[in-house]
């Protein structure tokens, strides 16, 4: 968890400065959230001298101000105290990331200070399903899985080879799928010996889409479905070119 304390802030009592520190104490995968408590520390430099009196401590939290009361019971001694303490939930940007922006000043009657900022970068919430799927052959099947972050997330997979595609799942509360890539793929790679192929997983929150990931394989193409060539009688090859004699073969898209 995050956590972390300003520097020294001034007043106008050059012996009286104060702090803000960010604690954060947990984090909600599900809804995107922070549970985080703010506080404002007051003390003095230098000892045997106390700041007391009635006044009000006001703090920004993510853009939200709030304040607290200061009565003269509430003494500024060099041992420090804390004048105000606010704990609550701050939402995540929808990339899991957030950084938290603070600000406060005191209006007292013995002490002021203007408005002073700090910010501290909370714990990325991990959001997109991590997506597990391999290299394989065609008519060959294998498992695709989810590595999903919350029980509640839900995930809509697909899949495109060349001008094939398909949806494997919509919205499902699953986290693995059987998958068969067909023959027909082969059509993709008429001169080669694998397909490529793209997956992607969209992990959702409800209907809200917290994240994609996409992978890359390539799909072998077995030999069982490879066209082939058989001489029969006095059937003959001839290579036209020369090719072959030159070079130990024939050579694609060249040789007649």
């Amino acid at each position: 968890m995050a956590s972390g304390t300003s520097g020294a802030m001034s007043t106008s009592n050059t012996h009286v400065k104060y702090t803000i520190s960010i604690v954060e104490n947990s984090t909600n995968v599900s809804n995107n959230t922070s549970n985080v408590t703010v506080s404002v520390r007051f003390y003095r430099t230098n000892t045997g001298y106390t700041t007391f009196g009635t006044g009000t401590v006001y703090c920004t939290i993510n853009g939200t101000t709030y304040s607290a009361a200061v009565t003269p019971s509430q003494k500024i001694t060099n041992s420090g105290i804390v004048l105000f303490s606010k704990t609550l939930d701050i939402g995540h940007d929808s990339d899991g990331s957030k950084t938290l922006n603070t600000a406060a000043y005191i209006s007292h009657e013995v002490v002021t200070s203007s408005s002073q900022s700090y910010s501290l970068a909370l714990t990325t919430i991990p959001r997109a399903s991590g997506l597990s799927v391999g290299n394989g052959t065609l008519g060959m099947a294998q498992t695709i899985s989810a590595d999903r972050k919350s029980n509640s997330f839900t995930h809509t997979l697909t899949w495109v080879c060349g001008s094939y595609s398909g949806t494997i799942a919509t919205q499902s509360s699953s986290t693995s799928w059987p998958f068969t890539p067909e023959y027909s793929l082969a059509s993709g790679a008429p001169y080669g010996a694998s397909v490529y192929c793209e997956f992607t997983l969209t992990t959702y929150n409800g209907s809200t889409s917290v994240g994609s990931v996409t992978k890359a394989v390539w799909f072998s193409i077995p030999d069982s479905i490879k066209p082939a060539c058989t001489l029969s009688g006095s059937d003959a090859i001839s290579d036209a070119k020369g090719y072959y004699d030159t070079y130990g073969g024939y050579i694609q898209g060249q040789s007649k």
